[in-house]
């Protein structure tokens, strides 16, 4: 998209103006305290799908016992979980692993945008939000907040989630952290969106640019930006056995449910329903599946039948070696049946 012209010279004028706003306002986080990259990256993996005020202590949990990347790179994978569990999303958590050991590997923390990006867990934004804020390098970033601040502050009513709209977006973005500096108005875009410009009742008095604002002129807030279609739910029904021996539980690495690929989950089976089924013992949701879970306990040659590999875990190690809610649960259900 060739950038309109009146959009780029507004941009010029307002970025200094926004910059200096988020100076004076902005939030005293944590994260904000140094321009260390791996502060810096920590904090906008864990802000992933997460809220600003639930992700502050974990954040500072986390920080205190991996304080940098080679006191991260050298824990176990189950030292991580232990101090993601909560958080959700265990991908993040052990994709933050993996890009810690590479980056451990390199001696020096990768600075830009297209060099992040080549790294296990770090997508286009998690990269820029990076390289700008720690290394001040002229890209934008986009995510759910800039994207809100710019549809009404332009008035676009552009679908989003498509790639082309969103490439449009990014250009403006990008227009925006080539106008002033960018470690600061990356923030203040994103600041903005989070404080002032928020999804419901935004407080638009307060906004340095509400003179500009097309939305608020033309009475678009409420609207803009679009609503992007929510995806449908898939209804599953995981029929799951339980099976302990000595006071150990039996976990297998799953290779057959769609959720938690990889990871150590309880043996059993599952299958795709067009509704509920009419019996169950807990349901659970993970992304759009709706997980409809049954327990059942079952001796330890049950595997041997399925030809399984089982893993025998000590249920003091269960959080740290699958911390998941929907293990937890489904454990918890078992164990309540022996009983």
């Amino acid at each position: 998209m060739e950038l309109n012209k009146n959009f780029k010279t507004e941009i010029k004028k307002e970025a200094p103006l926004l910059s200096d706003w988020f100076e004076k306002n902005a939030r005293p986080l944590p994260w904000r305290e140094s321009q260390n990259p791996y502060s810096i990256w920590i904090s906008e993996v864990m802000l992933q799908q997460t809220t600003v005020t639930a992700v502050i202590p974990y954040y500072e949990r986390f920080t205190n016992r991996f304080p940098n990347v080679k006191e991260l790179a050298r824990a176990s994978l189950e030292e991580v979980y232990e101090l993601w569990a909560g958080l959700g999303y265990y991908s993040r958590a052990r994709n933050l692993h993996k890009a810690a050991q590479l980056i451990h590997q390199k001696k020096t923390f990768p600075q830009t945008y297209s060099e992040l990006l080549k790294l296990t867990g770090f997508g286009d934004y998690t990269s820029r939000a990076v390289s700008s804020q720690a290394f001040n390098e002229a890209v934008g970033v986009l995510d759910g907040n800039v994207i809100r601040f710019l549809s009404r502050r332009f008035g676009l009513n552009w679908p989003y989630w498509k790639t082309e709209f969103k490439k449009n977006l990014q250009s403006l973005s990008d227009e925006y952290a080539q106008s002033a500096q960018p470690r600061m108005i990356n923030q203040a875009l994103m600041e903005m969106g989070a404080t002032l410009c928020t999804p419901r009742s935004p407080s638009c008095f307060l906004c340095p640019v509400q003179k500009k604002c097309v939305a608020y002129k033309q009475d678009l807030i409420e609207t803009l930006p679009l609503k992007k279609p929510k995806r449908d739910f898939e209804i599953w029904h995981w029929q799951v056995q339980f099976i302990e021996k000595n006071g150990k539980l039996g976990l297998i690495e799953n290779d057959y449910a769609p959720f938690l690929k990889k990871q150590l989950i309880l043996p059993g089976q599952i299958a795709k329903k067009t509704k509920p089924p009419v019996q169950f013992d807990f349901q659970h949701g993970i992304t759009h599946h709706k997980i409809y879970v049954s327990v059942t306990r079952s001796q330890s040659n049950f595997l041997k039948s399925k030809n399984q590999s089982i893993v025998w875990i000590d249920r003091k190690q269960l959080k740290a070696k699958a911390p998941f809610a929907l293990i937890q649960k489904a454990v918890a259900v078992g164990l309540a049946e022996k009983i």
